[in-house]
């Protein structure tokens, strides 16, 4: 906030501006609001990997092991057991379904947002710097699948390192140990909500030397003492709960899947320049500018936060690159890019005003167009023109329409409840819930496990499906090659869902908006011969 009688001083071209970008922030946080309140009911997947984590929470409620060896009742997805947990916490009190996965992410989201909010009053900047330190996170909003509010571990897991960072590189002056201890206990849960928060921890550290090892020093001993324990007491305890399967899970499994070499070289930093430009803009012009200053007051700061935001970046790049992932995994990027720019822009004179320009340039055009990348992958420079589409609000909230035909669906679901066989949906294994049944294994499951164990499942799922244990089978387009040859004579189809009539995601894999080529495949009801 400005002092008493600076406000006069300042030019009013820069009042105005700093006003644009609080008011674009406002504007930011209402459609988000908005966009919340459409979605978080959806009775049927946001995102379609929603229900795995709900599969596990109900295990974790049961007294089920979620970590062990791999069955058609369950696989785990290679993720830490914090987020379902505290679903299940949650769910003992209120009911366990999508609603309650999507709230927490909520919850995470403003978290987030207060936390960046925070950074840049710690580092002390003006009211329009800690505005668009939150502005620049929520605009990432589409750029990152619309992932913010999906029952998955995204949300709460940058919430946590955002709240411990600003714990321990926030503050202009000593640290507490009592800080310190709170810092590294919320820097061990973003780890055991998700293993990504894991480079980010150590870069923290890097950070904290680099900003002031002296200052810091006792901070980061007592910061990195509570995390180590914490992160490593908690995997020699789980790894023996779990006869070595915790291990296996959160590491092994994830060095099966390829690595995508131009993704990380090429195309995570093309996509992030095609969604931010004004930014990469801001960057260029200001790198100069910087570099040739005198060492400025918030110099700490600006070293803390550059090399989190560099290691944000590069973290994002690295998980995009890895296989099955998507652009959910440029969250940490877009958080701690928002919190080293809030901290890094100038204050007063003309280069405020070009900064904040720019800021508010990106938060508009943020709001008014979706990147999609594609085209320039596939045709260079002459695809640019088709990269940009003006935003539709039919690709992020549900119409009344999609949101009865998800809510006829989940209820002839749960009307079966009462049958004595379950209902098989290989790509929404919550459906099996649902359906009343235990739940079971899923595609991605498949997709994670070692080829060994992974034809042992399909073996013993086609039997049952000889067997004719499943109601009503439910699939995504037509049955894989190794499901074919069961169903036949066996199951016969039932009803054929094409175009609008699908129940499709809205976020991510399945979705309109998640798929570089628009997801076509049908939805097949499958039901027994006889």
């Amino acid at each position: 906030m400005a002092e008493p009688g600076r406000e006069e001083a300042t030019p009013r071209a820069l009042r105005v501006m700093r006003r644009v970008v609080i008011g674009l922030t406002l504007v930011w946080a209402s459609v988000i609001a908005a966009v919340v309140a459409a979605r978080i009911s959806f009775p049927l997947e946001l995102e379609w990997m929603e229900g795995g984590a709900l599969h596990q929470a109900l295990r974790i409620q049961r007294g089920l092991p979620i970590y062990g060896a791999p069955s058609l009742d369950f696989v785990p997805f290679l993720y830490p057991p914090l987020y379902p947990g505290l679903l299940a916490a949650l769910g003992s009190a209120l009911p366990l379904g999508y609603t309650l996965a999507r709230a927490v992410s909520v919850v995470a989201m403003i978290a987030t947002a207060a936390g960046l909010w925070r950074i840049a009053e710690l580092a002390g900047k003006p009211l329009a710097h800690r505005a668009a330190a939150v502005g620049l996170f929520l605009s990432g909003y589409v750029f990152t699948f619309r992932w913010y509010d999906v029952g998955r571990a995204d949300s709460l897991m940058i919430a946590l390192l955002v709240w411990a960072l600003a714990l321990v590189l926030g503050p202009q002056r000593a640290i507490s140990w009592r800080s310190a201890a709170v810092a590294g206990a919320l820097a061990a849960a973003a780890f055991w909500t998700k293993q990504t928060a894991a480079p980010l921890i150590v870069a923290s550290g890097a950070a904290a030397l680099a900003a002031a090892p002296r200052r810091l020093l006792r901070a980061l001993i007592i910061y990195t003492s509570t995390t180590g324990a914490l992160v490593l007491g908690g995997l020699w305890v789980g790894e023996r709960a779990s006869d070595g399967w915790l291990w296996t899970y959160l590491f092994e499994l994830h060095q099966t899947h390829a690595f995508n070499l131009e993704r990380f070289t090429s195309k995570s930093w093309g996509m992030l320049a095609h969604a931010a430009p004004f930014l990469l803009a801001l960057g260029v012009l200001s790198l100069g500018t910087w570099l040739k200053r005198r060492p400025r007051a918030d110099g700490e700061a600006l070293r803390a936060w550059g090399v989190m935001a560099a290691a944000g970046l590069g973290v994002s790049a690295l998980g995009y690159a890895t296989q099955w992932a998507e652009p959910n995994a440029f969250i940490p990027g877009v958080a701690l890019g928002a919190a080293f720019l809030a901290v890094a822009l100038p204050v007063g004179g003309r280069g405020e005003l070009v900064a904040l320009g720019l800021c508010a340039c990106q938060l508009a055009f943020a709001l008014v167009v979706e990147p999609i990348y594609q085209p320039i992958q596939d045709e260079g420079l002459r695809g640019l023109a088709r990269s940009y589409q003006w935003q539709a609000p039919r690709r992020t909230a549900p119409s009344e329409e999609q949101r009865a035909r998800a809510a006829a669906l989940r209820a002839e679901l749960e009307a079966g409840a009462s049958g004595e066989r379950g209902v098989l949906a290989l790509q929404r294994p919550w459906w099996s819930v649902l359906a009343g049944g235990p739940g079971h294994v899923g595609s991605m499951n498949f997709n994670d496990i070692p080829l060994t164990p992974r034809r042992a499942l399909q073996e013993e799922l086609r039997q049952r499906v000889r067997a004719g244990e499943f109601s009503s089978i439910w699939l995504e387009g037509e049955p894989p090659r190794w499901l074919s040859g069961a169903l036949r004579g066996r199951y016969r189809e039932a009803r054929r869902l094409r175009g609008a009539q699908r129940v499709r995601p809205l976020s991510g894999y399945m979705s309109e908006s998640g798929m570089v080529t628009p997801y076509l495949a049908d939805q097949v009801l499958w039901v027994p011969t006889r």
